[in-house]
């Protein structure tokens, strides 16, 4: 090879590599997904941040990155348009009670497209990996059971779609693991703990948090609202 094609190559591989270095630069330099307009967020503790969420019609989100790993649950319908860094589009309604998951660095722009707008529960998970504590002893297992399905199980959350009725064999849930809950429906939900036992109505986006190990135990006293669990290992 002659001196001035391997001068070529290099200065063309020098370049390359700038090029890409620079493209890792600005994707670090883009805005996390949250705090944004239209996105509320309801708890943070040392290992997730959970976020109420609406894509209105016509409201672009900026570009930006996930800097963590997310899961959640959509509790009104609606429409979604997703642009990813390339250009490329993808429009779809999503249903009540789909499944979200999204990839930390994963890179792109919001936007709803109908009205009313889509709306969801979406949990940040801030550390890379399981607590690493056994489950907590809290009495027989909530699930699997009887009409409950589980819709992810994997190295860091379990998640189960249940529609949860009253009456004399409802569920009484205390929490093995911490526990994000998400109604999908309205009902009427009682919490037995240290004190008096509570009430308080549940609707669709009604957003509740366990601790592993606590104390409450919570059980649904009328309607039958449909709800995803998310049991953080």
């Amino acid at each position: 090879m002659s001196r001035t094609v391997s001068v070529i190559l290099a200065v063309v591989s020098a370049a390359a590599l700038s090029a890409a270095a620079l493209c890792a630069a600005a994707q670090e330099s883009l805005p996390p997904p949250f705090p944004r307009t239209n996105a509320t967020k309801l708890l943070e503790t040392d290992r997730i941040n959970v976020w109420d969420i609406v894509w209105p019609k016509g409201q672009p989100t900026a570009l930006h990155r996930h800097v963590y790993d997310q899961v959640g649950t959509y509790y009104a319908r609606g429409g979604r348009l997703i642009t990813a860094t390339d250009g490329t589009e993808r429009r779809g309604m999503t249903e009540v009670g789909s499944l979200s998951t999204t990839r930390k660095g994963t890179t792109h722009v919001e936007e709803g497209t109908t009205d009313p707008p889509l709306r969801a529960v979406f949990i940040e998970l801030k550390k890379d990996e399981p607590s690493g504590t056994p489950a907590a002893a809290v009495g027989a297992a909530a699930f699997p059971r009887e009409g409950a399905k589980q819709v992810l199980d994997d190295e860091r959350v379990t998640a189960w779609d249940y529609t949860w009725t009253s009456g004399a064999q409802t569920l009484k849930y205390r929490a093995p693991l911490d526990t994000v809950i998400v109604w999908l429906a309205e009902g009427s939900v009682r919490v037995a703990g240290k004190g008096a036992p509570t009430s308080f109505d549940v609707k669709p986006g009604t957003m509740r948090y366990l601790a592993k190990g606590g104390d409450e135990t919570l059980e649904v006293t009328s309607g039958s609202p449909r709800t995803l669990f998310f049991q953080l290992k």
